[in-house]
This record gives C-alpha cells, structure tokens and sequence, in this order.
C-alpha cells in the first residue's frame, strides 16, 4: 500500500492508526465526565486483533441438562458437574441464531482457565421450553433464577447479540451478583430514539429476508467455507418458538452510565449491524470500557475469530476475578 507521496505503508501500521483512532473517540459522557475530572483512571481503550485465517473442528460440548425455574425447564450446559471447571461463573448467553448448545469452541477452553461455565438456551430455544404466553418473564429474571437454582452467586455474564440485551438489564438490576459484562455484537436493547433511528438507517429494506450467512456471518468466513460453517448453518436453523421478553429497566443513556460493573465491548469489523463506529458511539456512555474489535469477523465473533475471541475474552475476565 502507498500513499499519496508513493511511499510504502506496513499494513500493521495501518491497523495502529485505526486503533489509535478509535481510542481517541472513547470519549466520556457528561454524566461521569466530573467524576473523572475529580481524579478517577481515564476510560476506554481499544485494542484491533489480527484477522484469523484458520478454522478448526467446533468441539462438542457436555454438561447437558434441564433445570427448572418458575414456569419453565431451560436446557443448561454446565461444566460445574465435571471434573474441571469448577470455579468461579461464567454465564455464556447465546444469539438468536443459536442457543446454550452453541458455545463449543468456549466452553472447553474456558473451563481449562479455571472457570465454571455456563450456558444455557432461553425460553423457546434448542431444548428450553417456551413457557405460558401470558407470563413470559424476563430475560434478566431467568438469568437469576437459573444462578439460584445452580447455587451460583456471584458470575461474569458473556452476552453476544440477542444474548447481550441482558447485559445492561442485568448491570442495572443484580450489579451486586455481576463481577463483569462482556457485551458483544449487539444492539443491546438500547432504547434510545437517535440510537435505534441509526439501526434503521444502516439496515436495508428486506433486511430480515436474507440469508442468516449473509446477515451474520463475515465475507471472509464465507468465501474461506470451513467445516465449521456447515454446524453454524445446523445450529443456526434449529426451530425457535420466539417468546418476547421485556427488560426490567428502560435502558436508556442516563442509566447505562450509572452501570460500575467492568465492561468489553466488542465486534467484528464486518459486522453489519454493530460496525465499529456504532460500538464506540455505544462506549461513549459506558464507563471505563474497554473494546475489542476483531479484524473480517462479522456478527459472531465467538465462531467466526474464536481463537482471538476466547484469548481476549479470557484476558479480560482474568482481570476481575475475585
């Protein structure tokens, strides 16, 4: 690559500047600005990660059972009941294209790091029941339902997509069970006017009739077919019985600024609903956030860049274990 002298630029240096950029946009909302002001550690950093090249085989998962909460049994994934794995929570919260099943490439290797993982299909999902329409809960208030009946207390929450709208929920309702939120890829059940408005714009008419591949997955994961594209289609394609659960908070600005658990943010490069310019508007108003951004992912970097995803991730929980 040249530029405009005819001077040769290292891609690397590229993808500094692009960091560099970003890192400079983290900038602090008026409702905490003063509280920096008073001495408290700046916030935001953003780290860009290499694209990934290779894929392998997606590891099957073990665990399995059902667990009952009020109204409902949920399918739950849970390395708790094995040999490793035993320590303190991590709760995986799947897409909507997928479930508690569709964490293979994480569940192993977060329970090697030492960590009790669990994953578990919401209500209408692979394997959870849909419950009675006329109390469909909240995502939040079976999220710790399961924790109680699993006797876990405190837990790290890992949301992706459809998964992450209960992470803002849940900082503004349990913050004393939230030892940290990692929220990726996701529109986060914001309720902003002006932040759903540029949803709109950026989302094509016709947008939900086409494919599930192009909507979520990165051209680069698509063009290079692996194996592991074919289980994402699998997984992705299991019927759904769609139960519409309502947050427990509006989650608006104001109140997603007052959230003190730790936050990641996250997203493909590629991703076509959450671009990294949405991702650092979103940071904007979350304290102290620290943001990844994964080179040609698209909507599910836990498959699509998963060596990176589970390295950061993993780095990131590493530093609020407790």
């Amino acid at each position: 690559m040249k530029d405009r002298t005819g001077r040769t630029i290292n891609r690397r240096h590229v993808l500094a500047g692009v960091a560099g950029a970003g890192a400079a946009a983290l900038v602090p909302s008026a409702a905490f600005a003063a509280e920096r002001a008073r001495g408290a550690k700046p916030g935001g950093r953003e780290t860009v990660l290499p694209a990934q090249t290779s894929w392998g085989p997606v590891p099957a998962m073990t665990g399995r059972k059902q667990v009952q909460i009020p109204d409902v049994k949920l399918a739950v994934w849970d390395t708790g009941d094995g040999s490793r794995g035993k320590g303190q929570a991590v709760v995986l919260m799947h897409p909507h294209t997928g479930n508690g099943g569709s964490w293979g490439y994480q569940q192993a290797a977060f329970a090697a790091a030492g960590y009790r993982v669990i994953s578990y299909s919401r209500r209408g999902y692979h394997g959870s029941e849909a419950g009675p329409a006329e109390r469909p809960g909240t995502v939040v208030g079976d999220l710790v339902a399961l924790m109680d009946a699993l006797g876990v207390g405190k837990f790290h929450l890992v949301g992706l997509a459809a998964g992450a709208f209960a992470a803002f929920d849940a900082g503004l309702s349990v913050p004393d069970r939230l030892l940290s939120c990692t929220v990726g890829s996701t529109l986060a059940g914001i309720q902003e006017p002006a932040w759903n408005e540029g949803t709109t714009a950026i989302l094509p008419p016709g947008w939900a009739a086409l494919p599930e591949t192009f909507r979520e997955l990165g051209p680069s994961y698509r063009a290079a077919k692996p194996p592991a594209m074919t289980q994402w289609t699998e997984q992705a394609q299991l019927p759904v019985t769609t139960v519409q659960q309502p947050p427990q908070n509006a989650l608006m600005w104001p109140a997603i600024e007052s959230i003190r658990t730790p936050m990641l943010l996250l997203t493909g490069d590629c991703d076509l609903y959450l671009p990294p310019t949405r991702l650092r508007e979103m940071a904007r108003h979350v304290r102290n956030a620290e943001v990844a951004i994964f080179s040609e992912a698209g909507h599910a970097p836990h498959w699509e860049s998963y060596r990176a995803f589970n390295e950061t991730v993993l780095s990131f929980l590493g530093k609020h274990r407790r």
